[in-house]
């Protein structure tokens, strides 16, 4: 008695092993934008004790921040869609992205009474979403 093996071809192998690609965008831009916003918090320190070069970089981390969320915008958009992942990793990003943008604006316009404490909002809002990306999904 022979047996013969097949291999099997892409078409027959599980979609969820040829789509893992978009999840790790995601995580890999969303943790990028927990980090810059987390060290956000350490510059704001820094310049309030006393280091005035800290401000440039609490400035220019905002940018980068503002951009590492609209990355996550996109590349949830390419998880749900190419990935077919869940739904709740893009309003997610939309709202942190929207928040962030504001939070740079109230930066510029020096009002501090709603930027530090929207700031602190931001970062848990990021770690909770950095969490929930890291999560085994199915």
């Amino acid at each position: 008695m022979t047996t013969t093996r097949t291999t099997p071809s892409p078409q027959s192998q599980p979609t969820s092993s040829r789509r893992r690609w978009p999840i790790w965008l995601f995580r890999l831009t969303i943790t990028t934008a927990a980090v810059l916003a987390f060290d956000q918090a350490v510059f704001a320190g820094q310049f309030l004790s006393g280091s005035y070069g800290a401000l440039h970089l609490h400035r220019d981390t905002a940018t980068f921040t503002v951009a590492a969320l609209a990355a996550s915008v996109v590349t949830a958009t390419v998880w749900r869609r190419a990935g077919a992942g869940p739904r709740w990793p893009l309003p997610a990003s939309i709202v942190l992205f929207v928040l962030t943008a504001l939070q740079t604006w109230l930066g510029y316009q020096l009002i501090l009474a709603v930027h530090i404490p929207l700031g602190v909002t931001i970062i848990v809002l990021l770690i909770a979403l950095t969490a929930a990306a890291w999560r085994k999904t199915r």
